[in-house]
């Protein structure tokens, strides 16, 4: 007996649908249960696995001062991947910093994104607005 799954092709997911999902998600769509709301749950699960999977995110409190990282770089000959990850991320988030924050940030952005932009388009405009580890461990 052979099984047979269906091909499914995936489209990628747009900027505007991403905003707008966001927005659907804030207004309460995604705790709907009807097929129509299913896009408001998509926002939220891109931007957990966007932040999952990214080597550019680090947790704020597990990225050492510039100071510190000064100090490691001159004294070490070399460092261990997740070391070197934790120096070098670009993006610092709080650990305090939960989804639904990350979501309203999505959700408010005003600007209007091209037809064929990507969804990582606008996390990385969330990131670099608000997460840039040098913004960050200066306050």
């Amino acid at each position: 007996m052979t099984v047979v799954i269906p091909t499914v092709a995936m489209e990628p997911l747009t900027a505007p649908e991403l905003v707008a999902a966001c927005k659907a998600y804030q207004a309460g769509g995604a705790s709907k249960t009807n097929t129509e709301n299913a896009g408001a749950s998509s926002c939220k699960g891109f931007i957990q696995g966007y932040v999952s999977a990214s080597t550019e995110i680090v947790d704020e409190e597990d990225r050492p001062s510039a100071f510190v990282t000064r100090a490691m770089r001159t004294r070490t000959s070399r460092f261990s991947e997740e070391a070197e990850q934790r120096l070098s991320s670009r993006y610092c988030l709080p650990k305090s910093e939960s989804v639904d924050v990350l979501i309203a940030k999505v959700a408010n952005i005003s600007q209007p994104f091209a037809e064929n932009e990507t969804a990582e388009s606008v996390i990385v405009q969330v990131l670099e607005s608000h997460y840039r580890c040098e913004d960050v461990l200066k306050k």
